[in-house]
Order: C-alpha cells, then structure tokens, then sequence
C-alpha cells in the first residue's frame, strides 16, 4: 500500500513538474492545428477555440456578448 501510494505520488509531481509549462504551448499548439484545418489563418484579434469557460469569463469580464460557433 506505501508503495502505491509513493508511486502515484511520485508520479503526479513528476506529471506536475513537466506539464506546467506545456500546457500553455500544447494549448497554442492545438489552436494553430485547429485553425489550419478550418483555415483561418487570416483572422485577426483573439479568438477562443475549445476553451467555453475562458470564453464566457472574458465576455463577463469586458461586458462583451459571447458568440459560439458550430462547426
């Protein structure tokens, strides 16, 4: 029972420790992919893919109505 508990310990710091500063580049990454396959490369300001809660936050946040998307 230690044992499992050190490894699942162990692994969830290890998982911690590298994921932290990947996560914002896995996400860039996604984003990029995503608009490659839609091709929208030409849009120009920030727009929020795949991230409904972000999205709903800054519409609250800058008093903006929020538009969604279905494609």
């Amino acid at each position: 029972m230690k044992k499992t508990a050190w490894l699942l310990g162990f692994l969830l710091g290890v998982a911690a420790a590298t994921g932290a500063g990947s996560v914002a580049a896995a996400k860039d990454d996604v984003k990029r992919e995503l608009q490659l396959s839609l091709n929208d490369m030409g849009l120009v300001g920030d727009w929020i893919y795949d991230d409904a809660a972000e999205g709903f936050a800054v519409a609250k946040r800058t008093g903006r109505p929020l538009m969604i998307v279905f494609r």
